[in-house]
């Protein structure tokens, strides 16, 4: 994928939305939709980078796939279907009445859907955690970026299994001051998918072996439930731009399909080798935004600071990675 081919499609994809929003609502859709997608561009960069590292390691047919049924799982699943499971469980209505509401009186929805948010910033949270303790604890990493923590961390590891020990103490102490019994089950059940994933992945690894089955179904399963955590904040915050769920879903979804074709880039065109600190930086954004989501069981934090601080860290990995590419260069 050349850069100018990648380019033509972003264009034709914005060209695209931007009709079906004009034809829908008129202007008033299309600056919804192009602020919903900017969106979810800025919050969900880094895990754009680190779908690259995974999909680095994947067969071509399971690159494809992650670009189409992951897609589809993506728009359909987590920016129509989850919300609405959501809001059907928590308020304890039917499915349809739910899909009812948010075509009919988007704003019940909106209101049902924000009493929902702790239970979901609690789960999206503490499984993004996860994600960054296991990556930031790795005994065996060679390189390091931020090397007064992750060096130190990394000497902590070959210790023993301290993951788990720290984001349950985590956990443990947010669920204390928070004192609901609700928001604490969905943080546990948060690390628990965690697990669970990895484990499934380290299955499918082992009966790769044999010939049994495809190991690129564990990466699949675990770049679509870390796409479906990264999203989870802004689908929540998608309703103080819109409360209409077609611009909302339109909106939200070209901003991940500019991410998932940005990912395939990256990695087809072999940038992401030449930029070894972009995946520390992508994890650190990662770290960063679950830690962002526990946080705002407390307080508020506005949307365009949880996408600074990610896009610091990518910037800043981005930038390192650059100089350090550079002195390999002339030495």
């Amino acid at each position: 994928m050349t850069l100018k081919r990648l380019t033509l499609e972003f264009i034709v994809v914005f060209l695209v939305s931007w009709l079906i929003e004009f034809l829908y609502m008129g202007i008033k859709g299309v600056l919804e939709g192009t602020t919903l997608s900017l969106l979810e561009i800025s919050l969900s960069f880094d895990n754009a980078v680190m779908n690259a590292v995974i999909l680095a390691g994947m067969s071509q047919i399971w690159r494809r796939r992650f670009l189409t049924w992951g897609m589809l799982i993506a728009v359909f699943g987590m920016r129509f279907l989850f919300p609405v499971l959501i809001v059907a469980v928590t308020a304890g209505i039917g499915v349809f009445h739910v899909i009812d509401l948010a075509f009919n009186k988007p704003l019940e929805y909106a209101h049902y859907l924000e009493k929902a948010e702790p239970l979901i910033l609690g789960f999206g949270g503490s499984f993004l955690l996860m994600v960054f303790i296991n990556w930031l604890f790795d005994a065996g990493r060679e390189i390091h970026w931020i090397k007064f923590l992750e060096e130190k961390a990394a000497k902590i590891a070959k210790l023993g299994e301290v993951k788990l020990i720290l984001a349950l103490s985590i956990l443990f102490v947010i669920g204390f001051l928070k004192k609901d019994p609700a928001v604490t089950l969905a943080m546990i059940l948060g690390v628990l998918l965690f697990e669970v994933v990895h484990f499934v992945k380290g299955a499918i690894e082992y009966f790769k072996k044999d010939g049994v089955a495809d190991s690129g179904l564990g990466g699949f399963i675990y770049l679509e439930l870390l796409d479906a955590s990264c999203s989870l904040d802004g689908t929540v915050g998608a309703f103080a731009i819109s409360q209409n769920l077609i611009i909302i879903t339109l909106g939200l979804s070209v901003g991940a399909f500019i991410l998932r074709t940005l990912t395939l880039y990256f990695v087809e065109s072999g940038k992401l080798k030449q930029l070894p600190y972009l995946e520390h930086g992508a994890h650190w954004g990662i770290g960063g935004l679950g830690i962002m989501m526990l946080f705002q069981l407390f307080h508020h934090i506005p949307e365009p600071l949880i996408s600074a601080i990610a896009l610091t860290f990518i910037l800043s990995s981005l930038y390192s990675s650059i100089k350090r590419t550079e002195t390999l260069f002339r030495g």
